[in-house]
């Protein structure tokens, strides 16, 4: 293998490494105390079979991760990815002056 390909390999596993971890810790903060985690917590107080209910959990959080990644993968084919960032930029600009709004005591 020569050099140049050995840095293009190495330079494409930092990258890989890089898009895991960074998948890996945002779902694992978004997830954190949301209403899937509580529920597999209630599931698991009420049930003596707990690798049941974490087999489930996970096999859950895998499919929608699966329907995640397949949607935005088509998404991307079919809009273009500046129109993608300006819509969600947009979309998370309009839900944050919604809260804004809402909690002012002049909005009633």
């Amino acid at each position: 293998m020569s050099q140049h390909s050995s840095q293009i390999f190495s330079f494409l596993r930092q990258t890989a490494a890089r898009a895991a971890l960074v998948s890996f810790g945002s779902i694992l903060l978004a997830e954190m105390g949301d209403k899937t985690q509580l529920a597999t917590l209630l599931l698991s107080a009420h049930s003596q079979n707990l690798g049941v209910i974490f087999c489930g959990a996970a096999a859950a959080l895998i499919s929608t991760s699966f329907i995640g990644v397949w949607a935005g993968a088509w998404v991307a084919r079919v809009i273009p990815p500046r129109w993608i960032k300006t819509s969600a930029g947009v979309g998370f600009l309009l839900i944050g002056l919604s809260l804004l709004w809402g909690s002012l005591p002049i909005a009633g």
